[in-house]
């Protein structure tokens, strides 16, 4: 964590400097390293700005605030980073999550396999699977031309395929681990 400390219209003290790192140590325990931290301190009046910008892996966050107290200023800003930093690694752990869907593709294999050739894709198609329960996955397939689904099963959160038989009933794939 490389942390650079710019000071306007204002002394830069160690005292500022020491609290400043000690918040930004915070920061750690939502992000890897490395990561670049821009801190600017600066006087306008009778207030304090102070403002902060992340960047580094797939990171890049600013926040600043205002007050008359410069170490209230600090707090303040550390909160909204926070707030960004807390919200950021919670949507990458709900991108994670088996609940969402999964893209995938599907090969066709072409059904020339004389001659001791062997078969190759001539088509694919990318799918979504979505996450459906088995009975929402038999109503989509039924109102739907199709003679398959892929989808994510909500209960297992595994990819099902569900398919239409010849006698009018439905068929399930559903591998195991």
């Amino acid at each position: 964590m490389v942390t650079h400390m710019t000071f306007r219209h204002m002394e830069a003290t160690d005292a500022i400097k020491n609290y400043t790192e000690g918040k930004l140590e915070k920061v750690k325990k939502f992000v890897q390293e490395p990561l670049d931290i821009h801190v600017v301190f600066s006087k306008e009046r009778f207030q304090y700005l102070v403002e902060i910008n992340l960047s580094g892996n797939g990171i890049d966050i600013h926040a600043e605030d205002r007050n008359e107290d410069l170490y209230a200023a600090i707090d303040l800003v550390m909160d909204k980073i926070e707030k960004q930093l807390r919200r950021l690694r919670d949507k990458r752990k709900n991108r994670k999550s088996p609940n969402h869907s999964r893209a995938f593709k599907l090969a066709v294999l072409s059904p020339e396999v004389d001659k001791g050739k062997k078969p190759k894709v001539i088509k694919s198609k990318a799918f979504v699977a979505t996450p459906l329960s088995v009975s929402e996955a038999m109503d989509e397939l039924d109102s739907d031309s199709r003679d398959f689904l892929v989808f994510t099963n909500a209960e297992t959160s595994r990819i099902n395929v569900l398919y239409k038989r010849g006698d009018g009933n439905f068929g399930l794939i559903d591998p195991t681990e």
